[in-house]
């Protein structure tokens, strides 16, 4: 067989390696672990036999999807090696790694993985260490280990700042953001650009809420691709201020690391981020890319921090079906297509490319949520950006937020109208 050159050895052991990831995740409710490894060999065998009789060069590396498998493996009894006691009250104890602030309630989430759901006050931080008395309840993911409902319960605080001091800062400064732009919008406005920018939804009303998803656009505050370029955007030419354009490769892709731990580390923005990054270094180092490489290095990282995602995180899934759609859907789209907008076209793409995922997630899917999706689509990259601007200005004057947050107005203004309107008739 031919010898392949890197980038194609490397497409090839990443794919394979995901591969591996899923097969494990399906062998989850296996009794024993020998098995599940039987069963991630067979799989494996069987690729290997069927890529050597079809003669294709990557054939060898289909004994990647071991790797891959007991990978996975090895990282789910490290989850499961502490532990729980279900369907009983008891003594909980941790430290806060994500506290998220709902329209009546709030969310947290402690070390050992478990989701906390109790009253809106008082708020809870990153970092504080607490105590509470509770049952917790088994989840249906694997990526949550368990929930607990803690309404109107006596959450003590026993400890204060013992998470890690850079991300505890780096929330403060999300917070600050959101602070920025409540000052220069109406409130509702705020909330929604503080949704597309920062992925908070928080301020959202229970009807807006409501319209996000009527209308199909909910995913447009579920941090994704043209939220992050955007930012990019936006964050280039605020550098060029300051530093010759072929200096700001390294402090963009700083601050895109930052806004990326800043924000939660969602999948479909750590896949935005890596992609992104992606084609900045390509521009920086004068290399022309590939987008199916770019689009598996995204996955193949993602996996290696947590080899369960592929198989049961709906937003990993979604994230890369919009960018599969939009990689090798949109060309024909564009060649068959009257307009000749790229933002619309590549819309357009993404929503071909994430029914097929929703209709099997869900069970259905709004055929007609493609013409709001269309109708916004060239608008939020550049209402992002002009976000990001008014939010990072405020910490200099609020002054200086008013000019990008007047246009960021009227471009929300559009958007929340054509939301509004098809959630009424769809």
């Amino acid at each position: 067989m031919q010898r392949m050159p890197p980038h194609e050895t490397f497409f090839w052991g990443a794919f394979f390696f995901l591969i591996g990831t899923l097969v494990a995740s399906a062998t989850i409710g296996f009794p024993t672990t020998p098995l599940r490894l039987a069963f991630i060999g067979i799989g494996a065998a069987l690729a290997l036999t069927a890529t050597y009789a079809l003669k294709k060069p990557y054939a060898p590396l289909a004994l990647v999807i071991l790797l891959g498998g007991s990978y996975c493996i090895a990282y789910d009894l490290h989850q499961q090696s502490t532990p729980l006691v279900f369907g009983r009250e008891i003594k909980i104890e941790g430290v806060i790694t994500q506290a998220e602030q709902h329209l009546d309630y709030q969310e947290l989430r402690l070390e050992n993985d478990i989701r906390i759901h109790t009253d809106k006050y008082p708020a809870f931080a990153y970092g504080d260490r607490i105590a509470l008395t509770g049952t917790i309840k088994k989840s249906k993911t694997p990526l949550i280990r368990g929930y607990v409902s803690a309404y109107r319960t006596n959450i003590k605080v026993i400890g204060r700042h013992e998470g890690n001091i850079i991300k505890e800062r780096l929330y403060a400064v999300k917070s600050a953001f959101e602070s920025n732009i409540k000052k220069v919008l109406p409130s509702e406005k705020a909330a929604f650009l503080s949704g597309l920018t920062m992925g908070s939804t928080a301020e959202f009303t229970k009807d807006f809420l409501a319209d996000l998803r009527a209308s199909g656009t909910t995913h447009l505050v579920a941090l994704s691709g043209s939220n992050v370029s955007g930012i990019i955007y936006a964050l280039m030419f605020a550098l060029t201020w300051f530093l010759p354009r072929k200096k700001t490769f390294w402090p963009a892709l700083f601050v895109i690391t930052l806004f990326v731990i800043m924000t939660g580390a969602e999948a479909s923005l750590v896949r935005a981020a890596i992609m992104n990054g992606i084609v900045l270094a390509g521009s920086h180092y004068e290399r022309t890319g590939s987008i199916r490489n770019a689009i598996i290095a995204a996955a193949f990282v993602m996996a290696l921090w947590n080899p369960l995602t592929p198989a049961f995180d709906l937003g990993f899934q979604l994230s890369f079906a919009a960018i599969l759609g939009m990689a090798y859907l949109k060309p024909t789209i564009e060649q068959y297509s009257p307009w000749k907008n790229k933002d619309l076209m590549a819309g357009i793409a993404a929503q071909a490319g994430v029914m097929p995922v929703l209709a099997l997630a869900v069970g259905r899917v709004n055929l007609f949520s493609i013409i709001p999706n269309m109708l916004v689509a060239a608008a939020i990259p550049y209402t992002v950006g002009l976000g990001f601007l008014a939010g990072a200005l405020g910490f200099v004057s609020t002054t200086l937020s008013f000019a990008p947050a007047w246009l960021a107005n009227v471009l929300l203004s559009y958007e929340m109208g054509v939301i509004h309107l098809f959630a009424r008739y769809m």
